[in-house]
């Protein structure tokens, strides 16, 4: 079933503007990988099987995450079966792990294991983008730039701006200010993070500027 949750708000603003103007509580997520067998033994998740590991990251989101909140996931939503394109049975697990997220709005940034052009699969996300940039995003005054992968010298990063992706499970080398908003990084116990609450801590460390390569 596919939810009627795509609301299109670019028609009168950006989506980074429409994070910047919300009162509701922003999340952040990514890489949940879901339906992907391999992905128990090449991250080391603590599941028996794919559909035990999809349970518990689902049950995960339902606890922290409300229904009226929003979440934003930075790329890799679920794992498609074999061959090259998406498939109905593909379409169809995508549709039934979405209905089981309670959140109404989740906002997808694309990974590289997201589909591209599936409109099917786009209808599930209240919007699907290729990168969020913006300041004023949940009342921070400093950018905040959400993209699947890791940006070595990403906009607003000499003015203490923030950049959040997901894409290495945990294994990204550490920057100031940037942050794996991913569930296999350590730090996020396998849960979405409140947006505030993640910059207040990255806040910590002093804007690291540009790096000049010799």
């Amino acid at each position: 079933m596919v939810l009627p949750v795509r609301v299109r708000y670019r028609s009168r603003m950006s989506i980074a503007k429409e994070l910047a103007k919300t009162d509701r509580r922003i999340f952040v997520t990514a890489d949940t990988h879901f339906c992907h067998t391999q992905a128990l033994e090449i991250f080391s998740r603590p599941f028996g099987t794919a559909d035990e590991m999809d349970a518990a990251l689902i049950a995960r989101i339902n606890e922290t995450v409300g229904p009226k909140d929003i979440l934003v996931h930075l790329g890799d939503f679920m794992v498609k079966g074999g061959g090259r394109g998406w498939d109905e049975d593909d379409l169809r697990r995508a549709e039934r792990l979405r209905g089981a997220i309670q959140c109404k709005r989740i906002i997808l940034v694309r990974g590289n294991h997201d589909p591209s052009g599936e409109k099917r699969f786009d209808a599930l996300f209240e919007s699907v983008e290729d990168i969020v940039s913006g300041r004023g995003i949940a009342g921070v005054d400093e950018r905040i730039v959400m993209f699947h992968y890791p940006i070595d010298q990403w906009q607003g990063r000499p003015n203490g701006g923030f950049h959040l992706h997901g894409h290495v499970h945990g294994f990204g080398e550490r920057l100031a200010r940037r942050f794996d908003v991913g569930i296999d990084a350590v730090a996020n116990a396998m849960r979405p993070r409140l947006l505030v609450d993640l910059v207040a801590e990255l806040r910590k460390d002093a804007p690291s500027g540009f790096t000049r390569i010799s």
